[in-house]
Formats: structure tokens, sequence, C-alpha cells
């Protein structure tokens, strides 16, 4: 991307958020950095489309500690779009409601395996189209294993291998946070999670054993 295109970029960063952690915010900083975005709008989904299920945290709590978690990013503005709407929450309709709402030069934010799962995403191309992915590898690739499955998985692997943001590897999931709330782990807690984000946790009563 030309320096003069990167200018107002803005970074499109979806998911879950079950909970938010430091590695969400982290990895999002990071990546506005390597693109010179002017901004990173956090869109908490209502319920992922590929869940079978609603999630025991509800959308508005897990909206309210993206919130906390993303207070000290300058270039974040967390959106409640996808609440709002309510499930299930499409990327592409979100695409669109923020061209509809003056977003024009948007970047989507993903982690290698979501970028490898696009295909089974609704109009997958039409999301590629409005908000090409700024990818960033999870394991349990690595770059040269990315590409290689890049060549497995589209047409054009040289396009998406030049999708991949220079930021090391997204290796922390909310899984692992999520077991370490619920064993009462306060050291790997605090390791894992903004203190002000844990101190919400425990007021709200969320993930509990």
């Amino acid at each position: 991307m030309a320096p003069d295109d990167a200018r107002n970029v803005e970074l499109v960063f979806g998911g879950t958020f079950d909970p938010p952690h430091r590695r969400h915010v982290e990895m999002a900083s990071r990546a506005a950095d390597a693109l010179g975005a002017a901004a990173i709008l956090v869109i908490p989904a209502a319920l992922n489309p590929q869940r079978a299920s609603a999630l025991p945290v509800a959308a508005e709590d897990r909206l309210a500690l993206v919130r906390i978690a993303f207070a000290k990013e300058p270039r974040a503005r967390v959106l409640d779009l996808e609440v709002r709407r309510g499930p299930p929450s499409y990327t592409i309709d979100t695409l669109e409601e923020l061209a509809r709402l003056g977003h024009t030069n948007l970047r989507l934010l993903i982690g290698s395996d979501q970028a490898l799962n696009l295909p089974t995403w609704r109009a997958w191309s039409e999301v590629v189209r409005k908000a090409p992915p700024a990818i960033v590898v999870r394991p349990p690739h690595d770059r040269e294993s990315l590409r290689q499955a890049f060549a497995e998985r589209f047409d054009d692997p040289e396009t998406w291998v030049g999708r991949v943001l220079p930021v090391s590897a997204a290796d922390l999931s909310s899984t692992e946070v999520r077991a370490a709330l619920a064993a009462g782990d306060e050291t790997r807690v605090a390791e894992l999670l903004d203190p002000e984000v844990a101190q919400a946790i425990r007021a709200r009563g969320l993930y509990r054993r």
C-alpha cells in the first residue's frame, strides 16, 4: 500500500472478545503501526454466526469490557454496530453499514486462521473487496507454512502473502484467559488482562467456574 493510501486507513477489528485480553490490544496497535492506520474500529460481535449457540456472557457485557480494554489506545474507536444489530453478526453487513457511515478506506484485521477460513464467510469475496485483509500470523502457522496454506486455499496465493503484516504471532487465545479466570489463577489473570478489565469482570461476576 502506498503511503498516500495508508494515511486514512481504518482497521476493522471484529471478534467475540470473550474476554478482551492484552494481546488483542497489542496486536491491533502493532498492526495499526505497521499500516500507518489512522484508526482502529473495534467491533464486538453480538454472536459469531459460525458458533452453535449464544455465548454465556452477554454481548453488552463484552462490549463494556472492550471499551475498558482499548481505552488507552488513542486510535481505537469501539463501535456497537453488531451488538445493536443483534445476532448473527455477519462481517459483510458491518462493512456495508460502515460504508453508509462514510468509512471508505478499510482493512480487515484478522488472524491467519480466519484468513484461511474466509471462504466460509457470507459474501466473502465482497468482504475482501470492501476491506482487504491485514493478516497476523497465528499458531500453528509460521510465515512459511502459511504461504503453503495460502497456495492450497486460494488461486492468488502471492496476493495473500502480501497481506501478511510484519507483526509477531498472536499466540494467546481467549480460551486460555477464561480458563485462568475460572480457576481463580490471579497471577495468570494479571499477566493476561488489563487490571481494569479484570476488575470489571469481577464486579460483573463474569467467567466464574
